[in-house]
Order: structure tokens, then C-alpha cells, then sequence
């Protein structure tokens, strides 16, 4: 009988390659020397895979993971501090961006139990841990500066600087073996924009009068999208601004929308509105109206089709994948998450306003075989990777 074992790293490697990743995570764990063979001599990593959603859960150490692909849940243990206990504020690379109950950040890759620990909340300006006698947190004091210099504090309970001053966070790049990334996160009450390299000790806060919906990472550069979808564009060296886009011809009724930035397939920026109608006790996704960035005058040009593409999109998350490389998802459709994080925190059992929109029909549809669940931690999009 043939001993499987003894398959060479160049066999297993053609085998790892064509792996969805449940499947690379049960052929590693069949043996210790395919384990070790993917370990320490094979590093192609696998091809980008169809995505999962976190969903809530009440096992303080496993997290829940559903697979659009296999309409499956996956449970995949996580180290300390308890993966319930936190939120997650960003989801990119294969990696998430938590905030654990007392507000500690980590960067985590859920299957490979590695995680980074990102420089303390009170890093940033005006941020101030109270403790009590015992050295636990009592609550935060979080400042204000006003237009005449002086800063005016409030006391933010640790239940409400969880749910609330965190928004968004984005990382350049998947950490490599030198530890070469940056983060940048969305925060407080205004939305200001602070970022944190590798080793950083300390958050970098960037002073401007802007508050920020979203920031996502394009082609080597920071984008942020405020009110109205004015977008800037931010050099990941010093963060400094680089250059203003303002959108001009966006239809004043939906200014108020969410505002959400993706990448398309071809490297432009792309600029999704997303509108909320009222629903019996938190108002739920009624349509997206999408625009693409016409890079020559500068201006955003309304898209009424995404044709063979599906958009994944979320507060923490958003990508477009091809019907050609994921035939089992619906083309021509925003696949969606649940909308405004400070809902969530109050409405946990409400109706989750997860689903499909149809860019043709403009219909909203729930996810096939998902079922319902709670708001609270938000669910997120997670693109699995074992880098």
C-alpha cells in the first residue's frame, strides 16, 4: 500500500494550489509531515476563495463563519481575548481588525490563530482610561477641542466607547515576514482619521475638518469618502492629503446616504450610496445607486449595471468578484451587510438587514440558506486566507 505521507513538497504543492481552504486546513491537518511541508516549504498561497460571513454567536472562543459558496457554517477556534467579546472594525487581507470589550485593537487571521496587537485607544488625542481602586476600567473621558482651544471631556462608559467610537479600519497589506503594513482606522463620535504602521507604539491622528464615511486602500493609496462623496486621496508615506476629488453631480436626495468606496476590477474607484427605508423598529436597505470615477473631468458617472460582476459590500468589507471565476453567486448583485454599527449595538435581536440587491430588478432578497441571527457583533465579510 502506497504511504501517502511520503509525497513530495512539489506534489503536494500541485494538490494545495487547486484547495478551496477548508479543504488546504483538512489536508494539513491529515498528517504532521503534509503540515509541516505546507509550513515550511510550500508558500503559494491559494486563490482568492468565495467569501465567508462572521456571524454572532454566543461561544466565547469559536468563531461562526458562513460560506456563500457551500451554504455552510464553518467553526474555527480563535485565540484570547474571546472572539464574542469582540467587534470588527475591518476585514481585509485575509485578516480581521478587532476591538476586544475593553477596547484593545488586534489585527487576527482567524485560521491561522496569529494575531498583532495594534497601539492602545488612548494613544489618540483626548482619549483617557478612568480605573478604579482595583485597576479596572471604570470608564473613558473622552476631549473635544473647541474652536477656542480649550477641550471639553465626556465620560463614555466602556459599554458605550465599544459600540460607539469605533467605525472602520483598513489595512494596506496582509503582514509579511519584515511586518511591513498600515493601518488606518475611522473613530470618535466625528469620525476623525488616525493610522498606525507596523511597531508603532502609537496612533497618528490627522487633523482636518472632514468627517469620514469610509477609507479603503486602491493602488498603493488611502481613499477616504466624506459627506456628499467628496473624496480624498491620502500618500500612505505621511498621509498627507494628495489630491481632492469632489462629486458634483451625485442627486442631492441621496447626499444623506451611506457612502461606501470600492475598487473595481480594472483599479478605478467606484462610489456606492446606499439608502435606508423605514422598517418597523430600525430602518432596513431600500435600493444602492452606483457610480464610477471618470478619472479625465473628475467627476462620478452613474452605473446602472454591474453586468457579469458581484459586489460584496459592508461597513468593515467590500469587494467586486467575477460571475467567471464564482459562477455559483448572483451576477449583477450587491450582496450586503448590516448597515449603521450603532443599530446593531441597540437592536440585537431586531431583523438583520443582510441580503442581495438586484441591480436590474431592484430587488431586495435574504441570502439563500443563511437563516437569521443576531445583530450584535456585527456581521462582517471575510475573505479566507491562511497568509
Amino acid at each position: 500500500m502506497a504511504d501517502w505521507s511520503k509525497l513530495s513538497t512539489d506534489v503536494l504543492g500541485l494538490i494545495h494550489d487547486k484547495l478551496s481552504i477548508p479543504d488546504c486546513i483538512r489536508l494539513k491537518a491529515a498528517c504532521k509531515s503534509w503540515n509541516l511541508a505546507f509550513k515550511f516549504e510550500h508558500h503559494c498561497t491559494p486563490k482568492l476563495q468565495s467569501p465567508w460571513l462572521m456571524l454572532p454567536d454566543h461561544n466565547d472562543t469559536v468563531a461562526w463563519f458562513f460560506s456563500i459558496a457551500d451554504k455552510k457554517i464553518y467553526k474555527v477556534p480563535c485565540p484570547e481575548p474571546m472572539i464574542r467579546r469582540r467587534i470588527c472594525i475591518g476585514s481585509c487581507h485575509g485578516w480581521l481588525i478587532t476591538v476586544d470589550d475593553n477596547c484593545n485593537m488586534h489585527l487576527l487571521n482567524p485560521l491561522t490563530g496569529v494575531q498583532i496587537p495594534l497601539p492602545s485607544v488612548t494613544t489618540l488625542p483626548f482619549v483617557i482610561i478612568v480605573r478604579d481602586s482595583q485597576e479596572r476600567i471604570n470608564n473613558f473621558m473622552i476631549g473635544e477641542q473647541q474652536t477656542n482651544g480649550d477641550v471639553v471631556y465626556l465620560a463614555y462608559s466602556v459599554w458605550r466607547m465599544h459600540r460607539f467610537f469605533f467605525h472602520k479600519a483598513v489595512l494596506s497589506m496582509a503582514p509579511d515576514a519584515d511586518g511591513n503594513f498600515t493601518v488606518v482606522m475611522i473613530y470618535s463620535v466625528r469620525k476623525r482619521l488616525a493610522f498606525a504602521r507596523a511597531g508603532d507604539e502609537a496612533w497618528t491622528s490627522i487633523q482636518t475638518p472632514h468627517g469620514f464615511h469610509d477609507v479603503i486602500h486602491c493602488d498603493d493609496k488611502f481613499y477616504t469618502a466624506s459627506h456628499g462623496g467628496t473624496v480624498m486621496a491620502w500618500e500612505p508615506n505621511g498621509l498627507a492629503i494628495v489630491s481632492e476629488i469632489i462629486s458634483s453631480d451625485i442627486d442631492e436626495a441621496y447626499i444623506g446616504c451611506v457612502m461606501y468606496l470600492v475598487e473595481s476590477p480594472n483599479g478605478n474607484l467606484m462610489l456606492i450610496a446606499r439608502h435606508a427605508g423605514e422598517g418597523p423598529i430600525i430602518s432596513h436597505t431600500s435600493l444602492f445607486l452606483v457610480f464610477a470615477l471618470d478619472e479625465q473631468d473628475l467627476r462620478w458617472k452613474k452605473v446602472k449595471s454591474l453586468h457579469r460582476l458581484t459586489l460584496f459590500l459592508g461597513s468593515n468589507q467590500s469587494m467586486f468578484l467575477s460571475a467567471e471565476d464564482f459562477p455559483e453567486l448572483k451576477h449583477n448583485c450587491i450582496y450586503f451587510t448590516n448597515n449603521i454599527l450603532e443599530f446593531c449595538a441597540y437592536f440585537q435581536y431586531a431583523d438583520s438587514d443582510i441580503g442581495t440587491f438586484n441591480m436590474e430588478s431592484k430587488k431586495i432578497e435574504p441570502i439563500d440558506h443563511l437563516g437569521r441571527h443576531l445583530n450584535w457583533p456585527p456581521s462582517v465579510w471575510f475573505f479566507p486566507s491562511l497568509s
